[in-house]
C-alpha cells in the first residue's frame, strides 16, 4: 500500500476518533445538563421545604391555629379529643383549630396551582387514611427511618418529569398533645414532607443551552473535519514534495540536469559494470570523448541560453544513433562520452564513432538559425588503454586532445606516446602559471615606421618566455595555452602594465613613443576593463595619447553594440585604437564605420603574398582605400620584403611593420636601436 493511501486511511481514522470525541464531549455536556437540570430540581424542591417545615413549626409551636368555621373549613374529626377544637367568640362566630397537617396541605394546595409544585405530609402511621404513602413515598419514608437525611429521585408521572423528594418530620414537644397518644417521643420521625417538582420548565429554560451546546459541538465537529481534511491535503502535498525532491535528488546524482544524460558518477558506474561483464566474457570495451569544435564561438555568438539548446540537441542525437548499443553521459561543457561495451573488435568504435560526427554534421537549428557543429572523439579501447573507467578516460581525453591538435572534426585513437605529451603540456601549463605570477615573462618591442619617411612612429609590445626548462617558448605555444586555461588575462593585464611603464620610461627620457598592446577577447569582454586601463595610466603616469590598444576584427564583431559602447569609452580617455589582423573578421564597412577606430592593421596572411598573388594585392588595395575614406590609417603586418613595401607604399600604405625594419627587441636593445637613429629603407635597394 503506498503513502497516499495510508494517508488516505489515516485521515478516515483521525476523522471518526474526532467524530467520536465530538460525541462523547456532547454526551457529557448533555449529562451535565440533566444533572443540572435535577440539581436546580432539588434546590427548588428543598426551598419549598424550607419553608413548609418553617410553618409547620411556627404551627405546631402554638398547638395549632383557629379559623372561622365554613364550608370550605369544617371541624376536624381527627382532632374530636382536644377539648378546645371548637370555640364561640363573644360576637357568635363558630371558630375551630387548624393543625399544622390541615394548614400544610392547603398551602400545597395553593403552592400546586401557582407555581406547579407539589407537596403533602405523610406517614406509615396516618391518623388521615388520605396521608397514607404511594408506593415510592413509602420507600423513600423506610429510608428516612434508617437515618437518611433526604431521598430524592426523578421519575415519570403520567409522560412529565418530576423530581420528588422527601425530607423528615420529626416530632417536637408542641406535637405530643396530638401525637403522644400513638407513643411518639421527641425527636421520633413522625413522618415525612413529601415534595415533587415539574421538570419541564426546568427543561424549557435549559433547552437553549443544550441548543447552543449542540451548534458549538457541530461547528466544532465541523471545524476539526476541515482542519484534518487540509492537514491530510497538507501533509499529503508535504509527502509528496519530499518524494520529489528526494527523487530530483537521486536523479540530479545520476543523471544531467540539461541534457538528461547519464551524468559522471553514473556514467563510471555504468562503465564499472561494463568492463565487469567483459572481463568475464573476453570481450572489448570502447570508451569514445566527443567534444564539439568551437563551441564557446557559438556561446558567445548566440547566447548561453542558445547554447544550452544546442547541447540537449546534440544530447537527443547521440542518444538515439547509438541506442541500445551503449550509454551516452555528459560531463560538463560541450563533452559527451559513450560507452560501448562488449565489442569484437576496436573497428567497431571507430564505425560508431564516423555515425556520430555524420549525424551531428546535420544542421541544427536554433532562433530558426542554421548551425553547422563539428566534433573531434578521441576513442580508448579496454583492456589495451585501461583496465578500469578513470584510466580508459584519461587515455580518451588524450586521444580527444590528439584529435584538436590534428585539425578538429577529425576521430584519434589512443596511442602510449600521447600521455606523454598531455604532461608534457600539464607541466607548460604550470610553468605559465608560475611564470605569470613570478613575473618570468617580459616585453619584446617591433618598431613601427612611417612608410614613406621611414621615421619611426610607434612600437607593438610583444610577449615573450624564456623558460627555465624548455628555453624560449614562442608565442604560438604559449598564447593559445593561455586562451585555453584562462591565463590570458592575468598574463594580458601584466603585458598592459608594463608596457604602459616602459611608454612612461621613453617619455621621460624624451621620446614620446606610442606603444601598441594586444587585448585579447577574454580581456576585452571583461567588466572591468576600463577599470584595469585607468589602473595602468594612473599607476604609471603614462600619457593616454601614447597608449594603442589593439583588438582583433572578430572580437569587436563578436557583440557589435557591447564592444561599440567599450571603444567609444577608451576613445574618450584619449586612448588609440586599431583594428589587428583586418580582413579575417568579415565585418561590414556599414558596422566599420561605427567604430571609433584610429588604425586599421592589415593581417601578415594579405601582406605575404603581395605583390606576387593578385587575388591579395586586390584585397590589400581595397582595405587601404576604404580606410582612407574613412579617414583611417593602415598600417600592414608582415613586411618582410623590399618588394611589400615598395607595392604597400604605391598603394598610400600609412605604417607598416615587420622583419624588413627589425625583429622585435628587448627594452634596453630597442631604446640604443632608437638611440643609433638607425634609417627605415626608402626604397628596394636602400636595405
Amino acid at each position: 500500500m503506498g503513502p497516499s493511501h495510508s494517508l488516505r486511511w489515516g485521515a478516515l481514522a483521525l476523522a471518526a476518533a474526532w467524530t467520536l470525541a465530538v460525541g462523547v464531549g456532547l454526551a457529557w455536556n448533555l449529562s451535565r445538563e440533566k444533572k443540572d437540570i435535577l440539581a436546580l430540581a432539588r434546590i427548588q424542591a428543598r426551598t419549598f421545604s424550607d419553608k413548609m417545615l418553617v410553618y409547620r413549626h411556627w404551627n405546631a409551636r402554638h398547638g395549632g391555629v383557629y379559623v372561622e368555621v365554613s364550608p370550605e373549613t369544617a371541624p376536624n374529626p381527627y382532632l374530636a379529643g382536644v377539648l378546645e377544637r371548637d370555640l364561640v367568640t363573644p360576637s357568635g362566630r363558630m371558630l375551630t383549630m387548624v393543625n399544622p397537617a390541615y394548614m400544610l396541605r392547603e398551602v400545597f394546595a395553593l403552592e400546586s396551582r401557582f407555581y406547579g409544585l407539589g407537596g403533602r405530609i405523610t406517614s406509615l402511621q396516618p391518623i388521615n387514611p388520605s396521608n397514607a404513602p404511594d408506593l415510592w413515598e413509602e420507600q423513600a419514608l423506610r429510608a428516612l427511618a434508617r437515618g437518611a437525611a433526604e431521598v430524592s429521585e426523578a421519575v415519570d408521572s403520567d409522560g412529565d418529569g418530576l423530581l420528588r423528594m422527601m425530607r423528615p418530620l420529626l416530632v417536637e414537644p408542641a406535637c405530643l398533645k396530638c401525637h403522644g397518644r400513638q407513643g411518639y417521643r421527641v425527636g421520633d420521625l413522625r413522618g415525612g414532607l413529601s415534595m415533587s417538582v415539574s421538570l419541564e420548565p426546568l427543561r424549557a429554560v435549559r433547552r437553549s443551552h443544550v441548543l447552543g451546546a449542540s451548534a458549538g459541538a457541530a461547528v466544532l465537529w465541523l471545524c476539526g473535519l476541515v482542519v484534518i481534511r487540509f492537514g491530510a491535503r497538507r501533509l499529503g502535498s508535504s509527502l509528496l514534495e519530499g518524494r520529489q525532491a528526494a527523487d530530483l535528488a537521486h536523479y540530479l546524482a545520476h543523471y544531467d540536469s540539461l541534457t538528461g544524460l547519464a551524468n559522471q558518477a553514473q556514467f563510471h558506474n555504468k562503465v564499472r559494470l561494463a568492463l565487469a561483464q567483459v572481463q568475464k566474457s573476453h570481450d572489448l570495451a570502447a570508451v569514445l570523448l566527443v567534444d564539439l569544435d568551437h563551441f564557446k564561438k557559438i556561446n558567445h555568438a548566440l547566447g548561453h541560453a542558445q547554447g544550452d539548446r544546442l547541447l540537449q540537441q546534440i544530447g537527443r542525437r547521440l542518444a538515439a544513433e547509438v541506442g541500445e548499443r551503449g550509454t551516452v553521459a555528459r560531463l560538463g561543457g560541450a563533452v559527451f562520452p559513450v560507452l560501448l561495451p562488449c565489442i569484437a573488435h576496436s573497428s567497431e568504435a571507430a564505425h560508431l564513432a564516423r555515425s556520430l560526427s555524420s549525424v551531428l554534421s546535420a544542421p541544427f537549428y536554433l532562433r530558426e538559425k542554421e548551425v553547422a557543429v563539428t566534433a573531434s572523439i578521441g576513442i580508448a579501447i579496454y583492456p589495451s588503454d585501461g583496465e578500469d573507467g578513470p584510466t580508459l578516460l584519461q587515455n580518451a581525453e588524450s586521444a580527444l586532445h590528439s584529435a584538436k591538435t590534428s585539425g578538429k572534426n577529425g576521430l584519434c585513437f589512443y596511442t602510449r606516446g600521447m600521455n606523454a605529451d598531455a604532461m608534457d603540456r600539464i607541466l607548460l601549463e604550470n610553468d605559465l602559471r608560475r611564470a605569470i605570477e613570478r613575473r618570468e615573462l617580459h616585453l619584446h618591442y617591433q618598431p613601427q615606421v612611417d612608410a614613406r619617411s621611414g621615421r619611426l612612429v610607434g612600437a607593438e609590445a610583444l610577449a615573450r618566455w624564456n623558460n627555465r626548462r624548455l628555453g624560449a617558448v614562442s608565442p604560438e605555444v604559449f598564447i593559445p595555452l593561455a586562451e585555453e586555461t584562462g591565463l590570458i588575462r592575468p598574463l594580458g593585464e601584466w603585458v598592459l602594465f608594463d608596457a604602459c611603464r616602459q611608454g612612461r620610461r621613453w617619455q621621460q627620457q624624451g621620446l614620446a613613443l606610442p606603444v601598441a598592446v594586444n587585448l585579447s577577447p577574454a580581456q576585452f569582454h571583461q567588466v572591468d576593463l576600463v577599470q584595469v586601463v585607468q589602473s595602468a595610466l594612473a599607476e604609471t603616469g603614462l600619457d593616454p595619447a601614447l597608449l594603442v590598444l589593439e583588438v582583433t576584427e572578430s572580437t569587436v564583431m563578436r557583440d557589435v553594440g557591447e564592444a561599440l559602447e567599450t571603444l567609444k569609452v577608451l576613445r574618450e580617455m584619449g586612448i588609440g585604437l586599431a583594428i589587428d589582423d583586418f580582413g579575417t573578421g568579415y565585418s561590414s564597412l556599414a558596422s566599420l564605420k561605427t567604430f571609433p577606430i584610429d588604425t586599421l592593421k592589415i593581417d601578415r596572411s594579405f601582406v605575404r603574398d603581395t605583390p606576387q598573388d593578385a587575388n591579395s594585392a586586390a584585397i590589400v588595395s581595397a582595405i587601404i582605400a576604404m580606410a582612407h575614406n574613412l579617414s583611417m590609417k593602415v598600417l600592414a603586418e608582415g613586411v618582410e620584403s623590399p618588394g611589400q613595401l615598395e607595392f604597400l607604399r604605391d598603394h598610400g600604405c600609412s605604417v607598416v611593420q615587420g622583419l624588413l625594419f627589425g625583429s622585435p627587441l628587448c627594452s634596453s636593445a630597442f631604446f640604443d636601436y632608437l638611440l643609433q637613429g638607425r634609417p627605415c629603407p626608402q626604397d628596394p635597394e636602400s636595405r
